[in-house]
């Protein structure tokens, strides 16, 4: 089968909420959970897990994440907040329908 076929039988992933952290962490369930949703509420700064070593634990548990999924998530860049269902989306509509 050549490069041309193979790529026309792939199935596109769907756009959209949530990204790929946001889909590991709703199949988590008790501590797990609320470990992960702990770290990816603070930003990436000194003093906290970093990204790569989060990835590396992520990977080690059998979950298959990106790296860039972790550092957008984390950074409030991943279309879970810039989307256009997003956290951020949603609340700029607010702000403005109140102003």
């Amino acid at each position: 089968m050549s490069l041309a076929d193979k790529l026309k039988e792939a199935t596109r992933t769907g756009p959209g909420l949530p990204c790929g952290v946001a889909v590991l962490i709703e199949t988590l369930e008790g501590e797990d959970r609320k470990a992960l949703e702990i770290i990816f509420s603070t930003k990436s700064v000194r003093g906290t897990v970093p990204n790569t070593k989060l990835h590396k634990i992520l990977i080690s548990e059998g979950h298959d994440i990106a790296f860039a999924s972790i550092r957008h998530h984390r950074a409030q860049a991943c279309r879970c907040y810039t989307g256009q269902d997003g956290l951020i989306r949603k609340t700029s509509k607010k702000i403005i329908k109140a102003s």
